[in-house]
């Protein structure tokens, strides 16, 4: 898992975007001189990059690759988008259950999930920094979707106790990951 974040004054990150395996965790920097953003590894990471150059010229010789590049980046945008509202208008418990509902909806839909669980390998400090609590606030509201055994989180692995129950409490409709799961919505 990769991560974009930005560094605040007091030097504590906020995570901005979580990525898989799979996912071009930065296309955007393809067409900026710069990036406003840094990248890391959340745990263990392969990644490859290729210089722009090279992308250009390839865009210009099969241009279906670079409408490729363009849809991956409005996906990862209202992704993106969602993670906003996920964060600025959702209750601490439907603001985690909505982040795991997705996570593990993503999870599946590039077959990375084990049965009812997939990666996650966040700390609760790492947690909170993506989706703005404290500590104590992610630890009340895990105990919350744990209680209500819609999901547990532990050892940085994330298990769907109830797929229908999770995505109630967080409100979760998969549509714009723009990717289908069979069984799930």
């Amino acid at each position: 898992m990769l991560a974009r974040y930005h560094t605040m004054s007091d030097g504590k990150r906020q995570y901005i975007s979580l990525h898989i395996s799979g996912d071009w965790a930065d296309a955007q920097g393809l067409f900026l001189d710069h990036m406003d953003h840094s990248v890391c590894a959340m745990g263990e990471a392969a990644v490859y990059s290729i210089p722009h150059q090279e992308l250009f010229e390839l865009f210009k010789h099969r241009p279906q690759i670079g409408f490729v590049v363009w849809r991956e980046t409005l996906i990862d945008a209202s992704i993106f988008r969602m993670a906003i509202t996920n964060n600025s208008s959702r209750h601490g418990a439907a603001r985690l259950a909505h982040f795991f509902a997705e996570i593990y909806y993503r999870s599946v839909a590039v077959g990375l999930e084990d049965g009812k669980s997939c990666s996650l390998p966040l700390s609760q400090t790492q947690l909170g920094e993506a989706l703005g609590m404290s500590i104590a606030t992610v630890n009340r509201n895990l105990q919350k979707l744990r209680k209500s055994g819609a999901a547990e989180w532990s050892g940085g692995i994330l298990t769907v106790k109830n797929w229908e129950k999770l995505t109630a409490i967080g409100g979760f409709d998969a549509s714009y990951i723009y990717q289908k799961v069979q069984g799930k919505r």
